[in-house]
């Protein structure tokens, strides 16, 4: 398959078997009401209203009691960690999914719920191996600016251009390395290490195919946001502040509701052709190999 394929053949999935959805659905439903419950719990613990965001001041952090915002910064990590775990579950369950359909055609939402289960310790453990990565990557970056605007120093200019340096382009390779890490723990069944092996492996043995499908992924996500953004123009004459937002989040959700599985297609599209094609060092093998026969 060429990269074409993976997105003409990931439409006619996902028309087959829309049902690929519904994780996404559900985690996007569940991550709106925990939004929702833990941002009115922040504000009855700290005994604010919804007024008092039209009108911050600095005087009203100080009334406010240093034990409510203990509690608060409690809800905050709670509703961070229920997140996480169902943004991990959704996407095993997607992947898994997509593995099934792939396979066989059809799946069903049995296999989205083992997938999601069994899977779901396993993405999590990887995201945070990859989130240190990146909080590595961005420590010169933290460091010449913390240095540029407390202490003054024109001398930190050049490790805050060089921290940006590394920053992104450390960024943009990490991210290419873990690109496929859910299908190598979903489809390969691999462990946490096994899986960023894995993905690893199909990236650098594939690195222009794996670019270019991460690329197109952005610039579909890009150019649905941008028109989603020329549509919301004119209602925000009508719409108000409120029903503003109330709009661009109700377009937000039915958006990743067909970008997310979608994309989980093309990826676990992707992986399993890369992977079972030889990698260069296999094939250089073979044909010694050959020639020695």
């Amino acid at each position: 398959m060429d990269v074409g394929d993976y997105y003409s053949k990931s439409v006619g999935s996902f028309r087959k078997n829309w049902k690929i959805a519904v994780p996404q659905i559900v985690a996007s439903a569940l991550t709106l009401v925990i939004l929702i419950g833990g941002f009115l719990g922040i504000l009855s613990t700290l005994s604010l209203n919804l007024s008092v965001l039209e009108n911050i001041t600095p005087s009203m952090f100080n009334q406010i009691n240093p034990n409510s915002v203990l509690t608060a910064a409690v809800i905050l990590l709670v509703m961070e960690i229920l997140i996480i775990i169902i943004t991990a579950i959704a996407n095993a369950a997607m992947v898994g999914m997509a593995k099934k359909m792939i396979m066989e055609c059809f799946s069903g939402l049995d296999v989205a719920w083992k997938s999601g289960i069994k899977y779901f310790p396993k993405i999590i453990a990887v995201s945070i191996i990859e989130s240190i990565i990146f909080i590595i990557l961005a420590i010169p970056l933290i460091g010449g600016v913390y240095s540029l605007f407390t202490g003054g120093n024109l001398a930190a200019i050049p490790i805050v251009l060089l921290g940006s340096l590394v920053f992104i382009v450390g960024g943009i390779l990490v991210t290419l390395i873990f690109y496929v890490v859910s299908q190598s723990i979903v489809v390969g069944e691999e462990s946490v290490i096994g899986s960023i092996k894995g993905s690893f492996h199909v990236f650098w043995d594939n690195k222009l195919t794996v670019f270019l499908v991460a690329l197109i992924n952005l610039l579909i996500a890009f150019g649905v946001g941008f028109v989603w953004g020329l549509i919301l123009t004119p209602l925000s004459l009508v719409a108000g502040p409120i029903g503003m937002q109330l709009i661009n989040q109700i377009g937000t959700f039915l958006i990743n509701i067909i970008l997310v599985p979608y994309f989980a297609l093309v990826l676990t599209y992707m992986y399993i052709d890369l992977k079972n094609k030889p990698s260069m060092d296999e094939t250089i093998d073979s044909t010694v190999d050959g020639i020695q026969g």
